[in-house]
């Protein structure tokens, strides 16, 4: 016989032995934890395909790239789906390779194998071993990923549907059970621009609010907002970064969409006064009417706004006097120093804006709805209203 025929009939006799699946499931049980859920049957089979695989390569007589090892990805599926950790999967694919390269050795002499084709072998097998376990890391690192995009997607959609929507009692248990969100403290809604560009950085400033804050929240971007859980009482003066957020009022956690309703309503309100940070309806108090009220709106602007557009650089003027006059609660002293200016330079400013409005800034009425027009100024135009 020549020497690739006694080569050949000692790799036809590994193939033919049932001793090394034997051995091999054996020596699988005995020492590689993470197999108690794989059945016989299933580990059986697995054991045969590596061993045909193993001498398979090592009759190619070359060393294999992770790319001529498929049976790795459909071997890596079926133990992810079973639960062996990815470390027992390469133990186990190595168990495989030690016995068959002890059989190799064994029977090599007998027949006449030269010492230096053994040894060439085993540097093929533990190339196969190489190759198999490259492939089944990433085999393990994609089902990783998508278990987690999918459990993310999971969580996102009840934080969504727990906050916007009047979920089923058990399906609000059970997402409460399985994310941690307590059933009986109270709750409270938040919601917040949201933009795909900016999702990163906003959530980023949402997580450090909290953290300053002293309370845990859960988020998830549904429709044009991000929406929230806030668990905890926000320490109060805290606000977010760079960021309008809105709270609702507290609740218990299956009336969570009442509010939500009531943050959502704050932050069009923040938005139509032009207001950044931590807001509520209660602190927004009635600015929340600039939005909800269109058409008041667009009446005061007309009233109290309009008349000033013709007066050209004067009329910021005036407007910035309105503004420090009314923020320092009528105080012309404290308003003046604000801007700065002189204080009868202020006086002044007010009596022409009387004049040229025909306002009577000593009536309280005025004064609310001069407020309500300047604070509708820092979002434009209002909606359907006049500019």
């Amino acid at each position: 016989m020549t020497a690739d025929e006694h080569w050949e009939r000692l790799l036809t006799a590994l193939e033919q032995d049932d001793t090394i699946l034997e051995q091999t499931i054996r020596d699988i049980r005995a020492t590689v934890p993470g197999y108690d859920d794989v059945p016989d049957s299933a580990l059986e089979s697995s054991v045969r395909r590596n061993i045909a695989l193993s001498i398979r390569t090592v009759r190619a007589g070359f060393e294999p790239s992770p790319q001529d090892v498929s049976e790795a990805d459909a071997l890596a599926s079926e133990r992810y789906a079973q639960g062996v950790p990815v470390g027992s999967v390469l133990a186990g694919f190595r168990v495989c390779m030690s016995v068959i390269l002890h059989r190799l050795l064994e029977h090599a002499p007998a027949h006449r194998i030269p010492a230096d084709q053994v040894l060439a072998s085993s540097t093929i097998l533990w190339a196969l071993g190489d190759a198999f376990s490259s492939r089944a890391v990433l085999v393990y690192q994609d089902k990783d990923l998508a278990r987690a995009l999918a459990d993310s997607t999971r969580r996102a959609a009840w934080i969504g549907d727990a906050v916007a929507t009047w979920m089923e009692p058990a399906e609000l248990a059970r997402g409460a059970a399985l994310y941690d969100v307590p059933t009986s403290a109270p709750l409270r809604a938040l919601a917040a621009d949201s933009h795909p560009e900016a999702d990163v950085d906003r959530q980023r400033a949402l997580d450090d609010w909290a953290e300053r804050a002293g309370v845990r929240i859960l988020t998830a971007v549904r429709a044009s907002s991000l929406v929230g859980i806030v668990i905890g009482e926000p320490t109060p003066g805290i606000h977010p970064a760079r960021l309008t957020a809105a709270l609702g009022p507290a609740v218990a956690l299956d009336e969570l969409p009442r509010s939500f309703e009531s943050a959502s309503a704050a932050l069009r309100a923040a938005g139509a006064v032009g207001r950044t940070g931590l807001v509520d309806l209660e602190s927004l108090s009635w600015r929340a009417g600039v939005h909800a009220s269109p058409e008041v709106t667009a009446l005061l602007r007309e009233r109290y706004l309009a008349p000033l557009e013709d007066t050209g650089s004067f009329g910021e003027h005036v407007l910035e006097a309105l503004e420090a006059y009314l923020t320092h609660r009528l105080s012309i002293p404290l308003a003046a120093r604000s801007i700065p200016v002189h204080v009868n330079t202020l006086r002044y400013r007010l009596q022409r804006f009387g004049e040229i409005a025909g306002a009577d800034l000593g009536d309280l009425d005025t004064l609310i709805e001069i407020s309500w027009a300047l604070a509708s100024r820092r979002s434009g135009p209002p909606r359907g209203g006049a500019s």
